[in-house]
């Protein structure tokens, strides 16, 4: 499924509003007489019942686990980016992008990826989706600047910076109809037709996002706010990324976690056809308990999977710490192998800017770490080397 403002050249197949036997929201017709859905306001209703209760207690105790690891991490803003670049690829995969982990990590640090395996992996996307985050933790961080609609234009609008869809009004909101379809051989469906007009919807939702309720759980919130972005789907294109860039920054917003380490992008990427269905199933029968049971179960697992790898990159770190103290490695040396848990992959000259020293002093501490037994020469990239720590390379891309 993807968003298209221009219906492709195939047979169609009619959207199927029969579907919505209790829709959350009216069904409408927009300017040029077709069917469009438009959600309620927020917030909706919502039942509690013994599981739903169970599994937000749950979530809530993983991401106070989290919380805990996080605040004894010496250096989080180094595995900060390593999360950040996760959670860009899996998001941007479930659009259909092909860049991996290793692709992002290898195209930093070599920049030599040609231009047309570059185009086939969409990798500046991705590099995109990183910088836009990046972007917006830093003004909220930095400014105190709130989660509203003036932050997620600017995302939307580095998203889009010089990629294919920068036609289509990057950090703007539509103005014309957009459509989410599925392509089925020869034929489309248009699965559901966002409302027409969209800004007294954005509106609502960014004064539910800044109201701070202390009731539902600010995890429920999240789940909620999701589901209305794509419901509205105010962007012509990238409404997916967008929607699912906005959780972590609310979690940072409201302090649920001091550093951003927490992403469930993976999770909507294993489970994407519950992911898809689960919105669906709110517009078309208003299944919000559904939908919430599925958010937490995806805190709950990506809690305890970052709590494990993170766990493991430190035990990690901390031997080959004690490896190069043992070596009488340089602090050169030991500074450089704590960012190579940022990005595996290193050259000489990069070296070179990371400890701002002179080149032999930069070769000197990369060869400390092949000597040590953490990084191994992998090629020969423009007159540089390329050094790889396969160890953590395997640490940081294991699920």
């Amino acid at each position: 499924m993807h968003d298209d403002s221009v219906k492709p050249k195939y047979n169609p197949i009619k959207w199927d509003t029969r579907r919505f036997t209790r829709p959350n929201g009216t069904l409408e017709y927009n300017s040029q007489n077709q069917m469009t859905f438009i959600p309620k306001s927020l917030p909706p209703e919502i039942s509690y019942d013994n599981e739903l209760i169970m599994l937000l207690a749950k979530s809530e105790r993983k991401i106070g686990e989290l919380k805990g690891i996080e605040s004894g991490l010496p250096n989080p803003h180094i595995l900060i980016k390593t999360y950040m670049k996760r959670e860009a690829v899996l998001s941007s995969k479930i659009e259909g992008t092909l860049a991996s982990l290793e692709d992002l990590n290898w195209h930093e640090a070599v920049g030599n990826i040609k231009k047309n395996e570059t185009d086939v992996l969409r990798l500046q996307e991705v590099v995109n989706y990183v910088r836009a985050l990046e972007n917006c933790l830093e003004k909220i961080r930095k400014t105190n600047h709130s989660v509203n609609l003036d932050l997620v234009r600017e995302a939307h609008e580095k998203l889009f910076a010089n990629v294919q869809g920068a036609d289509k009004g990057p950090g703007e909101f539509r103005k014309i109809q957009n459509y989410i379809i599925k392509t089925r051989g020869r034929t489309w469906e248009i699965v559901y037709t966002p409302p027409e007009k969209v800004q007294e919807l954005l509106d609502d939702l960014e004064a539910f996002i800044q109201a701070k309720h202390e009731m539902p759980s600010i995890l429920i919130q999240c789940a909620i706010i999701h589901y209305q972005f794509e419901a509205i789907h105010p962007f012509l294109d990238g409404n997916g990324r967008i929607g699912r860039l906005l959780l972590p920054l609310i979690l940072h917003e409201r302090g649920v976690l001091p550093e951003p380490l927490l992403y469930i992008s993976e999770y909507f990427d294993k489970h994407r056809d519950e992911y898809y269905k689960g919105l669906l199933a709110i517009s078309q029968k208003s299944s919000w308990k559904k939908w919430i049971k599925f958010f937490l179960r995806a805190f709950i697992e990506q809690s305890d999977e970052t709590i494990k790898n993170i766990q493991k990159l430190q035990s990690l770190q901390k031997r080959y710490k004690k490896l190069l103290k043992e070596q009488n490695a340089s602090n050169n040396a030991i500074f450089l192998m704590e960012q190579l848990f940022g990005n595996p992959y290193i050259t000489i000259p990069r070296a070179t800017k990371y400890l701002s020293i002179t080149y032999p002093a930069a070769k000197n501490a990369v060869m400390a770490l092949v000597r040590a037994g953490i990084l191994t020469r992998i090629n020969m990239i423009n007159a540089s080397k390329v050094f790889l720590a396969v160890e953590i390379k395997e640490s940081i891309n294991a699920n």
